[in-house]
């Protein structure tokens, strides 16, 4: 008797052959395509909340404060990523609410920023930072028109008035 013949079989495809190694590799792929994007979105708002006029003002306004570099020493850096939002509106209405860890030579500290804005003017209602072991150091002593024209510590130092700043703490 004699045997029938074989049936003819199909050629397995691509993915049957090679599924072991194609299916973790390309789910490794999607995992490091979506941490990429999350890392692009993240530095774009670090650059756009950087850019604010509200932040800017605040930084401005810390490496102006003569208690601040005290404390902090020079130069006064802020971090990678500013924690907080940012709102405006076409009509000059806006707010701001931000938390910038700062740090310098001597130690480190929090910014925490709140402003508003009407009519195309940034108000700053609340702005100070917080150090170790010190009371909060106020950035809102002056008024906002005068503030945005003055630097305390370059004032001070022009006119030899300003308290001795001790120097950076040997490590």
């Amino acid at each position: 008797m004699n045997l029938p013949p074989p049936l003819p079989t199909h050629p397995r495809g691509w993915w049957a052959r090679h599924w072991r190694w194609a299916l973790p590799l390309a789910l490794l792929l999607t995992i490091t395509a979506l941490a990429g994007v999350a890392w692009w979105l993240l530095v774009q708002w670090s650059h756009w909340s950087r850019g604010s006029e509200p932040y800017q003002e605040a930084m401005r306004r810390a490496r102006c404060s003569v208690d601040l570099v005290a404390h902090l020493g020079e130069p006064i850096q802020d971090g990678f990523l500013p924690m907080g939002e940012l709102e405006t509106s076409s009509t000059g209405v806006g707010s701001s609410q931000f938390v910038v860890h700062l740090s310098g030579p001597r130690g480190k500290g929090r910014l925490f920023l709140q402003a508003e804005r009407e009519q195309g003017r940034w108000d700053y209602p609340m702005l100070y930072v917080l150090v170790k072991d010190a009371e909060p150091i106020d950035l809102t002593a002056l008024d906002d028109v005068e503030a945005a024209t003055e630097c305390a510590l370059e004032a001070c130092r022009a006119q030899g008035e300003c308290p001795a700043l001790a120097p950076p703490l040997e490590v």
